[in-house]
């Protein structure tokens, strides 16, 4: 059982030893959610060793606009594949984050998540050194911003 109403968002985060907050934001035209600079890590006693930036690309309310959304990522990527090959080959690392609102199924066994990528989409990730993190959510996905702060792997 699957509802229609299944919020969605498409991430990217960012980690790099010298690009900047600010370079990245310029290079790419995104605004940050999430940001900090090497040596700065919000209150906590913990220095960052990379800048960090992350931001969204994409959201929806309806699983129906998820395709749409996943075609308009590939055509940032593709838009700004001179700055991936740039930034990567500098140690940087890039990631995309798929944060899906799941819901309880009633009856065990029942499917509650479902997530079909193109051959050609994954390309476009692959091709351009950016790793793909698909995540789950009971209810609200506004968590995820904790997921980013918390400094998870990329």
């Amino acid at each position: 059982m699957t509802t229609s109403k299944d919020h969605f968002s498409i991430k990217i985060a960012l980690r790099h030893p010298s690009y900047s907050a600010e370079s990245i934001s310029e290079s790419l035209s995104l605004k940050p959610e999430l940001s900090h600079a090497v040596g700065l890590q919000g209150p906590s006693t913990l220095r960052a060793k990379w800048n960090f930036f992350s931001a969204c690309l994409q959201e929806g309310d309806d699983v129906s606009d998820l395709e749409a959304a996943l075609a308009n990522v590939a055509l940032f990527l593709e838009k700004n594949a001179a700055f991936w090959t740039e930034f990567t080959a500098g140690n940087g690392d890039v990631e995309l984050i798929l944060n899906h609102t799941i819901y309880p199924q009633e009856e065990e066994g029942d499917k509650c998540f479902e997530l079909y990528l193109t051959a050609a989409f994954l390309g476009h990730l692959s091709t351009r050194g950016i790793g793909l993190r698909v995540q789950g959510w009971q209810g609200s996905i506004q968590r995820t911003e904790f997921a980013l702060r918390a400094g998870g792997p990329l």
